[in-house]
């Protein structure tokens, strides 16, 4: 087998959720809708994750649980799982606002929310903190790649558009990125971009993912 010539994040949205179906849904951290939970069970990444990092949001983790079955096994044996509060959305209406600890961990109960405060009371989004967060983010997955190969981020739209340049993401789709060499990360073109959301120029790095174009694929 070919080994993987750099280590890989695979980023992933969430699935249909009922507030992306009512645009004026009143409740928090909204569910997956039915075609939702079908449509997440067919994506497919181009490889085996040995790191699935989520955000603490209901609609992420069922998304999660729809790819990868055996996370919601509790088994011993499955792939690593991390919950991080960084990765949560990056606008303050009210579907995009979590639970409690408490709450969230009696529903998924096999998954670990020691990183998440007891209460969400996360401070209210600026752009200035999402880009930081992102970049924070970005320096956690450079930093876990000398470890992990392929790591799978399960997200959301809003905060994406901090994460990394490139067009908006659908539901459910999937891309893969690589870390940018020292060289490539001096570049301006390659480190410094247009936020997909709010249209203005953001720097991506310095620890800038790029998108990964496996060797050897064509049209396929």
């Amino acid at each position: 087998m070919e080994a993987t010539t750099s280590p890989l994040v695979h980023i992933i949205r969430h699935g249909q959720s009922l507030h992306n179906v009512d645009r004026g849904y009143p409740h928090r951290d909204p569910p997956l809708t039915d075609a939702g939970h079908e449509a997440t069970k067919q994506i497919k990444i181009s490889a085996v994750p040995d790191l699935i990092v989520i955000s603490p949001m209901t609609r992420t983790i069922q998304t999660a649980m729809n790819v990868f079955p055996s996370i919601g096994s509790a088994s011993p044996n499955g792939t690593e799982v991390q919950i991080w509060p960084d990765l949560r959305e990056a606008r303050d209406a009210i579907c995009n606002k979590g639970i409690s600890r408490a709450d969230i961990s009696a529903k998924f109960p096999h998954l670990n929310f020691s990183e998440c405060p007891k209460d969400w009371d996360h401070p209210p989004h600026t752009i200035e903190a999402a880009t930081t967060r992102a970049e924070k983010v970005r320096g956690r997955l450079k930093e876990l790649s000398k470890v992990y190969n392929n790591i799978v981020l399960i997200t959301h739209r809003g905060f994406i558009a901090f994460l990394v340049k490139g067009d908006r993401y659908d539901v459910c789709e999937t891309r893969s990125y690589r870390f940018g060499t020292d060289e490539e990360t001096e570049a301006d073109s390659l480190r410094f971009g247009v936020n997909v959301d709010t249209k203005a120029q953001q720097d991506f790095g310095p620890t800038v993912l790029v998108p990964h174009t496996p060797q050897g694929s064509s049209n396929a």
